[in-house]
């Protein structure tokens, strides 16, 4: 059932992704359709001006934790498509928010996927009194399915900052937010009434810095970081910029770096950061040679 159920929201996903702003057959005389892309669609745009420096990601992190209180991070999905995605406001993204200590959700229950349109979050056009807010793990879950019942008491919740290398240990491929969970799981057969307890250790990885770009939309900057899954699914996490970022060069932090962990390459088989050549092929700005000659094809 889990099995179908995942299935189900990785399709749903890919479907709505396939087009941000649904692209209107122009005419020449169909003004009314242009104003509306325009009005409703903004596409992002690629900065290319050049960097005045370098700060590390727990740099960061810390820095805007320090000021704000927390960092904001919208993590869009998509999947693998022969039409390179357009970023725009009408795609749909994650809400997460890390605080230094807790890694927060925000849900959206108008969604199907709990999903929030980029453009009303950045047109403050969100009502976060109607979402389910709260953190990743800390709650009890339970699971029913055709087996009998699981049960999940979380006793000790954590999130890490871990630095992903190579089997040497030199190379820094990844970095990550991981969250880290210790609790009871309780587990008992089809209309048994018999508890089974195991004591249990779960981790997540909610948020993974892969490759850095930055992005202009609406006339703010934002910091991009994409990686792809070993479902060749794409994860690309766009997080606002401030003052102390928009000009610079986002760079992995180093193994050794305070607050943070060295991971196993493991986890290089599960997640990648996508190389640039690459990620430039799948999505598209305008402006580019790929947006120029798409448009001179339509």
């Amino acid at each position: 059932m889990k099995k179908a159920i995942s299935v189900l929201m990785i399709a749903a996903c890919m479907l709505c992704m396939v087009t941000a702003c649904e692209k209107n057959n122009k005419k020449e005389n169909d003004t009314s359709a242009v104003q509306a892309t325009e009005t409703d669609c903004t596409a992002a745009e690629r900065v290319t001006t050049e960097p005045e420096g370098e700060i590390t990601i727990s740099e960061m992190i810390d820095q805007r934790i320090k000021e704000e209180g927390k960092i904001m991070i919208y993590r869009m999905r998509f999947g693998p498509s022969k039409t390179p995605l357009e970023i725009t406001e009408d795609l749909n993204v994650n809400i997460i928010s890390y605080d230094g200590e807790k890694l927060t959700g925000y849900d959206n229950p108008d969604d199907f996927l709990m999903e929030t349109r980029l453009g009303d979050i950045i047109h403050n056009k969100v009502d976060y009194s109607t979402y389910n807010i709260g953190a990743y793990g800390g709650n009890w879950k339970r699971y029913d399915n055709e087996f009998g019942d699981e049960k999940y008491v979380e006793e000790e919740g954590y999130v890490q900052r871990e630095i992903t290398t190579d089997d040497s240990g030199d190379n820094t491929q990844m970095e990550t937010l991981y969250m880290y969970s210790k609790g009871t799981l309780y587990t008992r057969e089809e209309e048994s009434e018999v508890w089974n307890q195991t004591e249990k250790e779960d981790s997540l990885d909610i948020v993974s810095f892969g490759t850095f770009e930055r992005i202009k939309l609406d006339g703010k900057t934002y910091m991009t970081f994409c990686v792809r899954d070993n479902l060749n699914l794409i994860k690309y996490y766009i997080i606002p910029d401030n003052k102390f970022t928009e000009n610079k060069t986002v760079v992995y932090d180093t193994p050794g770096t305070e607050k943070t962990t060295v991971n196993t390459v493991d986890y290089l088989k599960k997640y990648q950061a996508v190389p640039k050549e690459e990620l430039e092929q799948m999505i598209v700005f305008p402006g580019s040679k790929k947006a120029e000659s798409s448009q001179a094809a339509d």
